[in-house]
């Protein structure tokens, strides 16, 4: 009989309730045992609609009075860490949202304790998972378009308060521990250096753009917002012998047409779209097949969910292997992300400590 594994949810926000909590439901070797919320009514309205028998308004009521074995952690971003870090002390394996943490300092004491109790860590963004994304890696890796010179990674858009329509106050995203870059920005860097590996150094330019925005939906419709973060901040990545990337991470781009990602290389082009039938286009410049155009590959790109790291987390425990999204990539993610923050106040190329090892 197929083992059923006992999964809590923290954070019933608006991403447990599109996604993670009616995927993990329908997965056929989890069983959804309880649900959490610093707000009462919303884990309790979680507990009735999906019919999860505990529900709990603290982290620590919860692992101490329920029995689950995976945390899922959807919570607001400043709350990652220590919550992490409190599954991982009470041996429950663990898949968070990204950030994981707010410093690569907090991601190492994670990691030492996974290893301590012997559990697993997968950390959000899923994006390592994604089909396509696993495809750019192969493309790259056997050298279809040769050496990659150069990656452009847009990762912005208007802000949660002009994207997303909120009944939460969307403040919290403008405070001094989140913004673009941890909100946004996060999503790119893991996809490149899932692809390129670790970077270098990184350099930077950063500041608030709009001193001043309006809430556009919800509860909260026409107040305002002063942001004590930077919405707008770009960065140049090094990945050595002349490969760079760089990638925009905003609140400031209220519509593009532009690509999810391009990746350009000695003998092609790669571009990455973000839905559609065919999202990706391949240019190959081959002269000994006197070969020169735009294709698009020929593949099944089957159905992905944003709950794929907690499936895949699963799969990583049942089969005592490292699950794709891991803590050491999240944590040199972090690192950068610190890093820029730090390149644009000096006007300083950073040099990088942290690195990983690509999960091929």
């Amino acid at each position: 009989m197929k083992k059923k594994w006992k999964v809590g949810l923290i954070g019933c926000g608006a991403i447990a309730d599109g996604n993670y909590m009616p995927e993990i439901k329908a997965m056929d070797n989890t069983q959804m045992v309880s649900v959490c919320d610093i707000i009462p009514d919303r884990a309790r309205e979680f507990s009735k609609k999906y019919d999860v028998p505990e529900w709990y308004d603290h982290i620590d009521n919860m692992l101490a009075q329920t029995d689950i074995e995976i945390l899922v952690n959807t919570t607001s971003i400043p709350a990652h860490y220590e919550i992490n870090m409190k599954a991982l002390e009470a041996g429950l394996h663990l898949y968070s949202q990204k950030p994981i943490a707010s410093t690569a300092e907090e991601v190492t004491s994670m990691i030492t304790a996974a290893e301590k109790n012997d559990v697993k860590i997968s950390a959000s963004p899923v994006h390592m998972l994604r089909p396509v994304v696993q495809e750019v890696k192969r493309i790259i890796a056997e050298g279809i378009i040769g050496k990659v010179s150069y990656v452009r990674a847009p990762c912005s858009h208007g802000g949660p308060e002009y994207f997303q329509f909120r009944d939460v106050n969307p403040s919290w995203f403008y405070g001094k521990e989140v913004g673009p870059l941890r909100d946004l920005g996060v999503h790119g860097l893991h996809m490149v250096t899932g692809v390129l590996g670790s970077a270098r150094s990184v350099v930077s330019m950063s500041g608030i753009s709009e001193k001043e925005r309006t809430i556009r939906s919800g509860k909260h419709d026409g107040e305002k917002i002063r942001p004590q973060v930077d919405d707008n901040t770009l960065l140049l990545l090094n990945f050595g012998s002349g490969t760079f990337a760089f990638i925009d991470s905003t609140y400031c781009v209220k519509a593009s047409r532009s690509s999810f990602t391009e990746i350009f290389g000695s003998k092609g082009t790669i571009v990455m779209h973000n839905s559609g039938e065919n999202p990706l286009e391949l240019f190959l410049d081959d002269r000994s097949r006197e070969l020169r155009g735009w294709t698009n590959p020929m593949k099944n790109w089957g159905d992905f969910q944003q709950s794929s790291g907690v499936k895949d987390l699963i799969t990583a425990v049942e089969k005592d292997r490292i699950p794709v999204l891991t803590a050491e990539q999240a944590r040199h993610v972090i690192e950068i992300m610190n890093k820029a923050q730090q390149a644009a106040r000096t006007g300083k190329e950073i040099k990088l400590n942290t690195a990983f090892s690509i999960n091929r």
